[in-house]
């Protein structure tokens, strides 16, 4: 029993020390300092994690340039579309157009070079510098692609009356030059529902193309006899 209190109060001492040790850490001048050092150790251990996130994208921004050199250019908007995932900026979303642009995909290229204008302007003023070369290059590419764009004019012949237009799936208006991608399209003409008229055709750069559906009237059938 003796040996049992004794090893109490062995134990009792002890951690009488250890906190009275921790309290004079925590009233020591050098506390506050020991606290701020591990504050800068941990934000200098984010810098570099940033750091080796930044030359990672770093890495793949000049594998997606080499692609792009190489003609190579849906490889290459895989690689900015990955990059644009962590950190879209205005660069990145440029030559994302710019891939589209090369693909044929004029309007989505419009409207990915208009998204990468407006990052560019919105850009904090210490990384302005490098903007007006970059908006002037956008607005060049976008005034080529106006030009460049093909345009559908769809027109309705005959028994018009309650019928709608639609090209590649969306309603369109009838008569009107219609912005679109080269390449294949498809123009319907429905009636209650029902589809009248159709044309597959194809359009170019820089060309006009002019489809015409010819609806004819709803069959009229004369009223059977009723069964006897």
């Amino acid at each position: 029993m003796d040996a049992l209190f004794t090893f109490l109060r062995r134990r009792s001492r002890r951690r009488a020390a250890a906190l009275g040790l921790l309290g004079c850490a925590l009233l020591s001048p050098a506390w506050p300092e020991a606290r701020a050092e591990a504050r800068e150790a941990k934000r200098a251990e984010e810098a570099d994690n940033d750091d080796v996130a930044t030359r990672a994208l770093r890495l793949q921004f000049a594998q997606g340039l080499t692609l792009e050199g190489a003609g190579r250019w849906a490889d290459a908007l895989d690689r900015f579309e990955a990059i644009a995932r962590l950190r879209p900026t205005a660069n990145v979303t440029f030559h994302i157009g710019l891939c589209h642009d090369r693909l044929g995909r004029l309007l989505k290229a419009e409207r990915t070079y208009h998204d990468a204008r407006a990052a560019a302007r919105a850009a904090p003023k210490e990384v302005l510098a490098a903007s007006p070369a970059m908006l002037a290059e956008i607005d060049a590419r976008l005034h080529d692609l106006d030009g460049r764009m093909p345009r559908i004019v769809l027109n309705l012949a005959g028994a018009t009356d309650g019928v709608t237009v639609l090209l590649d799936g969306a309603p369109v208006e009838p008569s009107k030059a219609l912005r679109a991608d080269p390449g294949p399209h498809v123009a319907v003409a429905i009636r209650d529902g029902i589809p009248v008229a159709a044309s597959a055709f194809s359009s170019h750069e820089r060309r006009t193309r002019f489809v015409t559906l010819t609806v004819h009237p709803p069959s009229s059938r004369a009223p059977q006899p009723e069964a006897r």
